[in-house]
């Protein structure tokens, strides 16, 4: 509701495949995207969007020390990562930068 009131819309989904599909279906123009998913797993799911679409904007978040998968994702273009818990401010600041 907070990033729908900023004036951005919003699309949550809740596994890795379930985000493939709906990039597929809608494309974004930026996506946070949880690295430990039900499912394939974040970076699972973000390698395969890179592969769809190579410009995709995408920021990690986690809650979990996963150093080998948070370097892989930014290895493979990931913007960025989250550590949880996530502060709002910096996650705003981050969106407008990435959706300019």
């Amino acid at each position: 509701e907070l990033f729908e009131m900023e004036g951005h819309d919003v699309q949550a989904v809740y596994s890795g495949d379930n985000a493939i599909q709906v990039w597929q279906e809608n494309g974004f123009d930026v996506a946070f995207m949880d690295i430990m998913m039900p499912g394939r797993n974040g970076v699972e799911s973000f390698m395969e969007i890179k592969k769809m679409r190579p410009d995709a904007k995408v920021y990690m978040m986690t809650g979990f020390s996963v150093n080998e998968l948070v370097e892989k994702a930014v290895d493979n273009g990931a913007m960025g990562v989250f550590s949880k818990p996530v502060d709002l401010e910096r996650v705003f600041t981050v969106l407008e930068e990435l959706a300019a």
